[in-house]
């Protein structure tokens, strides 16, 4: 059962593990000075999902102002479909919340409609689309972009 013992901080010495979920997980996804860069900047918040004392999963926010871009959020594929994705994302809502965040934004591969559908059951809605946003393997795909009111 996951409970918020489960969230912690990411730490520079999760970054191996968090790099290699990136490299299962993701298609051309961030690159170890990419996460070292949000682990040690105080705009971004860094949160890993443990499970039976394993790294699982993790999410970084960029908190601007009143707004939040959620920047990344991941679950390693043996625990992908169980709904570790809906706690992680509870989660960094809830982070939102308590710093007061009136919005948050996202971008999502337009291919990736598992995602999509579960920003949807959450109640982000698409706002815009974003032409040739991620590089793929047939050249660039487009994002969706979802956003959420949080007050």
């Amino acid at each position: 059962m996951i409970n918020e013992s489960n969230f912690q901080p990411l730490e520079e010495s999760d970054l191996p593990t968090v790099v290699a979920i990136e490299q299962r997980v993701m298609p051309f996804g961030w690159i170890l000075n990419t996460f070292r860069s949000c682990l040690h900047n105080d705009a971004y918040e860094c949160w890993k999902l443990n499970f039976d004392e394993s790294l699982i999963g993790y999410c970084i926010l960029y908190f601007v102002g009143p707004s939040v871009q959620l920047l990344n959020l991941c679950v390693d594929l043996p625990f992908q479909g169980k709904g570790f994705g809906r706690d992680l994302l509870c989660f960094a809502l809830a982070r939102c919340r308590e710093k007061e965040a009136r919005e948050i934004f996202l971008e999502v591969r337009v291919s990736n409609t598992v995602a999509q559908q579960l920003y949807s059951t959450m109640g982000f809605r698409k706002i815009d689309r974003r032409i040739d946003y991620y590089q793929s393997p047939n050249g660039r795909e487009h994002a969706e972009v979802f956003a959420l009111k949080l007050m």
